[in-house]
């Protein structure tokens, strides 16, 4: 296999205050090392990989999955959006006159922890990736399903085996609601409101099965709930990290 550099342009409200280069360890099993660098660009930052590959495409596509689990991760980590561009043009985010500074050991525990995840919690590492798509998204719609999917991706795994789980998917992030955070009474952003996971799992299903008309007026509803499934999705998946199960079965 051949050595290729790859160039990877990130988009959001991120930046670096100098150049940061490290190493990084790449692969499953028989893994090795892999020079990384990161510097400033004009809404971003501009990665730029070492990658062992017998084409480009292969090249450009194990670089993708690298730096999107490491991507994956940050993005929890820091709460914003994190955009991997493919044709090498940038989006400008929001408020792009304040950017967060990510440091060199930032940089690296995401690499090493997105890394870890992807190989020993790969339920958790897929949620992940769902939480991010869901912040990159500017459609509420697709916003909303994705942070349902980041939810539900755990708790349809790691709910616990009873006779209320049984009966589906909302009993299922319910118990995982629990096993986290005790009872309903001590849920994070929902507290007392377990109708809460109710409303957002039928406006899931009426999206899903076409059976909610996509309207203007389905596209503000929806926008009115992702306040706060977001904030819900990432103070679950932010401490399921430490309390869920790990290493998983």
């Amino acid at each position: 296999m051949a050595d290729w550099k790859v160039f990877l342009l990130i988009s959001g409200p991120v930046t670096v205050n100098q150049i940061t280069k490290f190493q990084a360890q790449k692969g499953g099993i028989e893994s090795f090392l892999t020079d990384v660098s990161v510097t400033d660009a004009s809404h971003g930052v501009k990665i730029e990989i070492v990658a062992k590959a017998d084409n480009q495409s292969d090249a450009n596509d194990a670089a993708l999955y690298f730096v999107g689990q490491a991507l994956d991760y940050l993005c929890l980590k820091i709460n914003l959006p994190l955009y991997v561009s493919l044709s090498g043009t940038q989006i400008r985010p929001v408020d792009d006159n304040v950017r967060r500074i990510v440091h060199i050991n930032d940089w690296q525990e995401c690499f090493r922890e997105g890394r870890a995840i992807g190989i020993h919690r790969p339920t958790y590492s897929r949620a992940l990736s769902w939480y991010r798509k869901a912040k990159n998204s500017e459609d509420p719609i697709d916003a909303f399903l994705s942070f349902w999917s980041a939810i539900e991706g755990v708790s349809s795994k790691f709910a616990r085996n009873t006779k209320r789980t049984k009966q589906g998917a909302i009993n299922q992030a319910c118990d995982c609601f629990d096993q986290l955070w005790g009872g309903e009474s001590s849920w994070k952003v929902i507290t007392n409101d377990a109708s809460a996971v109710n409303n957002f799992y039928e406006k899931r299903n009426g999206i899903a099965h076409g059976a909610l008309r996509i309207d203007i007026d389905t596209v503000k509803s929806i926008s009115s709930y992702i306040p706060r499934i977001s904030a819900l999705a990432y103070e679950f998946l932010k401490d399921w990290e430490q309390q869920g199960i790990n290493p998983e079965p």
